[in-house]
């Protein structure tokens, strides 16, 4: 199962790429976390284009060719195809392949040329308006079914026997399947309508507004931060917060995590910050939110001095529309980790049984089983071939891949990465995702449960997910190395008024840990002073 996460074989002009893919399953898979969503994915990917007119039936269903999928892994690493991304984005109207390369992965390649073929407009047209129109209708149902689907099956599972462990297995994996169709409609959808508002607001000569008028649109991130608050101020019980937001925690993105549910250590360790935050003060959660929802209003103003009233009512539709699918890109991803839960909790209980049986020397082990092994009810010794390929895992974890490259990547060591001598690059750019300018300590972290986070100090990192949202709320500012205005960083930080730049490509390794920096977030610029 090793040549799943190492390919070492590809098409030497086949493009791939760690951003957006980095955030949303970030860190090294284990054997069982890639094979549970690698195929579900990918048949995720082609279902929704199919489901929107883009691809025929013909055309969905997995490929055997990882030049032909969308997402793989490298030295175990999540990576996504960008060339099938840009083939598809030249099939559909109204945008381009550049304009999708910028708003899912952060950046263009200045090398590309856009072509746009026609012969799909008339499937587009008659299919995708109505499965567009839908969408956040089935979104809302589908994640509120999640939500009672988790609570009642993490009920069942401490004392499920094997199969019914297994079945509940499978039945995660089906449900994640179908969340991430959906999420991959909202994320297409929403990078479409982001890039057609941009380049709206640059006819008028207000580019760089949309940032503020996408701010204050609302995500599941606020109610976790919100009922983080509560619970700092034992207003919320700790059990039903978990019941809530349990599915959050360090490593959320990997089978193997361990989320809140199993170890509330890390948020607990953050309530004594959060205590300090009054009901009225400025950082507390709710006024962050309706700040944020009046800078949203002022800059709905200003747009509609500029355009007059009609051209304006027009914008604000695309912008409200253009709100709506950025809450659903949240709630997006907080549907698919509902689903990692119970994936999480019965693999751990399939673990149980297969230690008891003698195939695995201690439950975590099951993590180092493929799918398609464990649900196959392994008998036998399988010590061996796990302390194998834990070894593996250990040496992946030392590793990171460049932002992007053609063919095979050539992964390098974290040792290997150096960090410039004091006045070298004073100045990093990147994108300008959340307005207003920061300046304090950074501190580079690196792991969101082992950091301790003063007030005021900048956020440097390489991606962030849900379980950072209690740094976001002591952090000034917010610096990643991936991402774009759609990325779950920029999202957060317009939600909470943090200054904002994501996209530095290196940033977290150009600053020091403990350095001051300057964060402009209108500017896309980070100052090492």
């Amino acid at each position: 199962m090793s040549d799943l996460l190492d390919h070492d074989t590809c098409e030497p002009g086949v493009t791939w790429t760690t951003g957006n893919v980095a955030e949303a399953f970030p860190g090294v898979f284990t054997t069982l976390g890639f094979t549970f969503i690698h195929e579900p994915t990918d048949r995720a990917v082609r279902t929704m284009f199919h489901r929107l007119g883009v691809y025929t039936s013909a055309q969905v269903g997995t490929r055997e060719r990882i030049e032909d999928q969308f997402f793989t892994a490298f030295a175990g690493r999540a990576a996504t195809n960008i060339d099938q991304f840009r083939d598809v984005a030249g099939l559909i109207p109204g945008t381009s392949a550049s304009a999708v390369e910028q708003q899912l992965f952060g950046y263009v390649r200045p090398e590309t040329v856009n072509h746009n073929v026609y012969h799909r407009y008339p499937a587009i047209a008659a299919k995708a308006p109505y499965a567009i129109a839908t969408l956040p209708r089935r979104h809302d149902a589908m994640f509120a079914d999640l939500r009672r689907w988790r609570l009642a099956q993490l009920r069942v599972l401490p004392d499920a026997d094997e199969p019914t462990a297994l079945r509940l297995l499978a039945d995660a994996r089906r449900r994640f399947e179908d969340i991430m169709e959906l999420h991959m409609v909202v994320a297409f959808v929403s990078s479409g309508l982001a890039d057609r508002l941009a380049a709206t607001l640059a006819r008028y000569d207000l580019a760089g507004l949309e940032a503020r008028l996408l701010s204050g649109v609302g995500s599941d991130e606020n109610e976790v931060a919100n009922d983080l608050w509560l619970l700092a101020h034992e207003r919320l019980p700790l059990s039903e917060f978990l019941d809530r937001h349990g599915y959050h925690g360090p490593n959320e993105g990997q089978l193997s995590g361990i989320c809140w549910r199993e170890d509330p250590s890390p948020i607990l360790a953050r309530l004594a910050d959060l205590r300090k935050i009054t009901e009225d003060s400025p950082r507390a959660p709710r006024q962050r939110s309706a700040e944020q929802l009046r800078i949203r209003r002022e800059a709905a103003a200003e747009l509609a001095a500029r355009t007059g009233r009609l051209r304006g009512r027009a914008i604000t539709a695309l912008t409200n529309a253009t709100a709506r699918f950025l809450a659903l890109r949240e709630q997006g991803k907080a549907g698919y980790l509902l689903a990692f839960d119970v994936a999480r909790a019965a693999a751990r209980r399939a673990g149980d049984h297969l230690t008891a049986r003698g195939v695995l020397a201690e439950p975590g082990d099951v993590f180092h089983l493929s799918y398609q092994q464990l649900t196959g009810r392994p008998d036998g010794d399988h010590r061996d071939l796990v302390a194998e390929r834990r070894a593996r895992y250990q040496e992946r974890l030392d590793l990171r891949l460049p932002s992007s490259w053609v063919g095979v990547p050539v992964p390098t060591k974290v040792a290997e990465h150096t960090v410039p001598e004091a006045g070298e690059q004073q100045v990093i750019t990147g994108l300008a995702a959340s307005g207003g300018v920061a300046e304090g300590r950074a501190r580079v972290v690196r792991d969101p449960a082992t950091t301790d986070l003063d007030d005021g100090d900048i956020l440097v990192c390489e991606t962030t997910d849900p379980s950072w949202v209690s740094l976001f709320l002591v952090a000034g500012g917010v610096v990643t190395d991936h991402g774009g205005m759609l990325s779950h960083g920029p999202i957060v930080a317009r939600e909470l008024g943090l200054p904002c730049v994501c996209g530095t490509n290196d940033g977290s390794r150009r600053i020091r840990d403990g350095q001051r920096i300057r964060v402009d977030g209108d500017q896309g610029k980070v100052e090492i002073l």
